[in-house]
């Protein structure tokens, strides 16, 4: 039998992407199992097995099961553990649940036998965006001035300092719901007179600020293994996206090019990469007119995958798969 490949996600997750990378898989002899977190543990199961010398880590979900093996692979993609537990359960029950699935599921993964893209504990670890910031640093890449607070005094000041404005971001993404009960994306926010009018409620939740940088590119750079994906859009020819091109991120799905990044760049970037000790990460870069290129961040669990869609149409699947199926020279060492 070739190589297992167990897809970890949830089933609202309906990217083409998912079912694109089944026949390259198939196609090169292994097998997919897609393993819906949500339907974990009402109608997906998941179980370790010790019992003398045998050891067995078993997924199964619909109606196909796998015993994981070390030569087999799993893709960490997306995680929404647990969410089909009923509503009707009591609260205190649903939550214990939830929390002992998540417990279970996660400690799996950890003691997987076989290759993970990337281990969740990872992926959480290297969210944290100070630690990011100061990675960028330590290997070369440029950074903006920023400051993290929860002091208003502190951010004014800060505020004050940057001739160009600066920009307000969160350190983390959570709902936030209008009247209308609507989900709501906080963006990054170009702040205004009437936003620094309002920052004593710094001491309800810190935030990031920024320096407001002139773009005259904004790069995704799509790390899969060894390989670097790199591509550039002008966010400031689109209005409404000058802030935050993702506030227009469908219209200007259409826009994205390649882009080459300098020697330089590219050479910190593999330090990066290197350090973390990840096979992905999609990172964001802006780079200004006088062709400085300054580190924003890197989301190790980021979404790229319309950048095979649409222009530049890069063989992002293909990467995927060399590094699940680990081709010769696919994965970062």
């Amino acid at each position: 039998m070739g190589k297992q490949v167990i897809i970890i996600t949830y089933s609202g997750d309906i990217t083409g992407m998912i079912t694109q990378l089944r026949p390259q898989i198939e196609a090169r002899g292994g097998e997919v199992l897609r393993f819906d977190t949500d339907r974990y543990p009402t109608d997906a199961h998941a179980s370790l097995v010790q019992d003398g010398a045998d050891e067995r880590l078993r997924f199964t979900c619909g109606e196909r099961t796998t015993v994981v093996g070390p030569d087999d692979a799993i893709w960490y993609r997306r995680a929404r553990i647990a969410e089909k537990l009923p509503m009707s359960m009591a609260p205190q029950l649903r939550n214990g649940g939830m929390v002992e699935a998540k417990a279970q599921l996660r400690g799996l993964l950890a003691a997987a036998p076989c290759f993970v893209l990337d281990p969740p504990d990872l992926v959480r670890a290297r969210g944290h965006k100070p630690a990011q910031l100061r990675l960028a640093r330590e290997v070369g890449l440029a950074t903006p001035r920023t400051l993290m607070t929860n002091d208003p005094a502190e951010a004014r000041a800060f505020v004050a300092s940057c001739p160009g404005g600066a920009v307000a971001k969160m350190l983390s993404a959570f709902n936030v719901f209008d009247e209308r009960g609507e989900e709501q994306v906080v963006f990054t926010t170009s702040l205004t007179a009437e936003h620094l009018g309002k920052l004593d409620g710094l001491r309800y939740a810190p935030m990031v600020f920024q320096e407001k940088l002139v773009k005259r590119l904004e790069l995704r750079v799509t790390v899969i293994g060894a390989r670097m994906f790199t591509a550039a859009v002008d966010s400031q020819a689109m209005p409404g996206a000058e802030t935050d091109w993702r506030e227009r991120g469908v219209s200007l799905l259409r826009s994205w090019r390649a882009y080459t990044l300098p020697a330089e760049v590219e050479r910190a970037l593999g330090s990066y990469m290197r350090r973390i000790g990840m096979q992905y990460s999609a990172i964001d870069i802006v780079v200004e007119p006088d062709g400085r290129h300054v580190f924003l961040e890197a989301n190790p669990a980021g979404e790229c995958f319309w950048l095979e869609y649409n222009e530049p149409r890069f063989p992002l699947s293909t990467a995927l798969v060399d590094v699940l199926l680990d081709a010769p020279g696919a994965r970062r060492r």
